[in-house]
């Protein structure tokens, strides 16, 4: 009778062992119907996939300026040469900083309405106009005792793109390049306001053609 009463107890553990694993299986097969089916917790701030789907939702419109990312840089200033430093006066007696012209050639010439050569030096110079590159100035600066010579001038003659008025500073300048009283002179300017040449006396064709051509 013991060992039957030992038996029967060992079968009933049996079957309650197999049922609880049974109920264990069970309970892991619904843990895992409920984790497939429930909405995704939201990242957190430190997620990377958070940011991630942060940063997509932020991209930009196709198009659209992109957002500024600092300060602009400030724009330096144009480099002022020599010439650019100089003023002189237009023919109402304003003064005219030729610092208005940085960052275009000039060929200046250094004239006077009674000289002979200067009006020849003139004709050259306005009929090699069409050869010239359009960014080139052509500037007269005249040593005349009053702008009303110049006005009379221009009445019957060709003027240049700026007609202007010799001052004392001008004058002294070109002196401390080329001390002859002599008219006319021609001067040739770069961009950057630098005396690339000074010439004296009426220049050739070929000469001027090329300087206009070679000033940068």
């Amino acid at each position: 009778m013991p060992r039957r009463r030992a038996a029967i107890l060992s079968a009933i553990s049996l079957i309650v062992a197999s049922l609880a694993g049974c109920d264990g299986g069970s309970d892991v097969g619904r843990g895992e119907t409920v984790a497939a089916s429930a909405p995704a917790a939201p990242p957190s701030a430190g997620d990377p996939a958070g940011a991630g789907a942060s940063a997509a939702e932020s991209s930009p419109v196709p198009g659209a300026p992109a957002a500024p990312t600092g300060p602009a840089a400030p724009t330096p200033p144009a480099e002022l040469g020599p010439v650019h430093r100089l003023v002189v006066r237009d023919l109402d007696g304003n003064e005219f900083p030729l610092s208005r012209l940085a960052g275009r050639p000039m060929i200046i010439e250094i004239w006077a309405t009674w000289c002979g050569p200067c009006r020849k030096n003139r004709a050259t110079v306005h009929g090699l106009l069409p050869t010239f590159p359009k960014r080139l100035a052509v500037v007269g600066i005249s040593v005349d005792t009053g702008p009303d010579l110049v006005r009379n001038f221009l009445r019957s003659n060709t003027a240049n793109e700026f007609e202007l008025m010799a001052t004392p500073e001008f004058m002294e300048f070109v002196r401390t390049r080329n001390a002859s009283p002599s008219i006319p002179k021609t001067m040739y300017v770069d961009s950057k306001g630098r005396v690339a040449d000074l010439s004296e006396g009426t220049q050739s064709a070929k000469w001027l053609e090329a300087m206009a051509r070679n000033l940068r």
